[in-house]
């Protein structure tokens, strides 16, 4: 079976634009591998007219934070192309690939992975299935990787967050 990776993407409000994306898979053990990367926004996205105050409460990341930091949209892209060759990518929100064509649209790249449209959700909740774990057993795995591993309305903490529960219900504890 091929290891899924997990993405999250953050954006300035759900009808706005990338603002930051996070990629995560587990090794087998109880390892992971990701990377998140803060977006600097297209000047055609004009990202003031997308700014969602209530959307920046939840991530905390300010415009002035993507000024400085964020990463040219083509860098990002091509580094994920670089990390994600070949690999098959679950998402938790339908948001999340729109937010992602967008960001290699704008690019002007095209994706060297495959972007799945099956929920992460469904996939674990699948893999459960085939482990023979039954709902309360899927809930106890839930439970311990809000533990070890907090969704935070960050790319990396969440997409990392997926991985570690496809690892529970893989591994076992």
């Amino acid at each position: 079976m091929n290891v899924p990776v997990f993405y999250d993407c953050e954006a300035s409000g759900l009808n706005g634009v990338p603002i930051e994306i996070g990629w995560a898979w587990a090794d087998g053990t109880a390892r992971l591998h990701g990377e998140a990367h803060l977006i600097r926004p297209e000047i055609e996205w004009n990202i003031d007219a997308h700014w969602d105050r209530q959307a920046e409460a939840l991530h905390q990341i300010s415009r002035d934070e993507l000024r400085q930091h964020g990463k040219p949209i083509w860098r990002t892209v091509q580094r994920m192309n670089h990390a994600l060759a070949g690999r098959e990518l679950f998402a938790d929100s339908p948001f999340d690939e729109h937010w992602l064509r967008q960001m290699f649209e704008a690019a002007g790249v095209e994706p060297d992975f495959t972007i799945r449209r099956m929920s992460a959700e469904v996939l674990i909740e699948q893999l459960a299935n085939e482990r023979g774990m039954n709902a309360g057993d899927l809930e106890r795995a839930r439970a311990w990787a809000v533990q070890v591993s907090p969704r935070r309305h960050r790319t990396g903490a969440d997409a990392c967050h997926l991985a570690r529960l496809w690892n529970i219900v893989r591994n076992g504890w």
